[in-house]
């Protein structure tokens, strides 16, 4: 009878916690942004800095590299929620023709100027985004649009500026050897 106690009991217990919803997390660097009027976006940035998840307003907004390639060409920011594409980034800095198109038609031309210890990035209504002394400047945005930009530009420096932990390891799966011995 003890026994058989005692297994009911182990099985009864098992049970409860096997019942525990399961979920992976991966860690995060956790950046916040905060306006005059008081609402605040947050930017988990994935360890590695390949991706960066911002949250707008209630919305989700996905931002990345295309394949890893720091080049605004790549640039790509991804609405969580239908997994669609808000906006991606065009052209060249050098040649002056660099741009983010957005979903809903608006073409956000950008041009890059150097200063002294920095660099600032302007758009069609103003400064978007600015580095001084090698410190991230506040700059206010004008829209939803301009907001997404510098937040792609904030996750950019913060990209450029940081290297991965070592006990993060990134692995690429596009590298093929050159050689054909086996």
């Amino acid at each position: 009878m003890k026994k058989l106690f005692t297994i009911i009991a182990f099985l009864i217990a098992t049970g409860t916690f096997a019942q525990k919803k399961a979920e992976w997390n991966t860690p995060t660097y956790h950046v916040s942004f905060e306006s005059d009027q008081g609402t605040n976006a947050t930017m988990e940035i994935d360890q590695g800095y390949r991706y960066a998840d911002l949250d707008y307003e209630g919305r989700e907004f996905h931002l990345f590299f295309d394949r890893d390639t720091e080049n605004l060409k790549k640039a790509r920011i991804v609405d969580n929620k239908t997994k669609l594409e808000v906006a991606r980034g065009r052209g060249s800095y050098f040649w002056g023709n660099a741009r983010f198109e957005f979903v809903d038609g608006e073409v956000f031309k950008i041009k890059r100027n150097k200063i002294a210890n920095g660099y600032e990035i302007i758009g069609p209504y103003g400064t978007i985004f600015k580095v001084e002394n090698h410190a991230i400047s506040a700059v206010t945005p004008f829209n939803e649009n301009d907001f997404l930009a510098q937040a792609f530009y904030v996750f950019e420096r913060i990209k450029v500026t940081q290297s991965p932990p070592s006990d993060v390891v990134v692995l690429y799966s596009t590298y093929y050897p050159v050689s054909t011995n086996k």
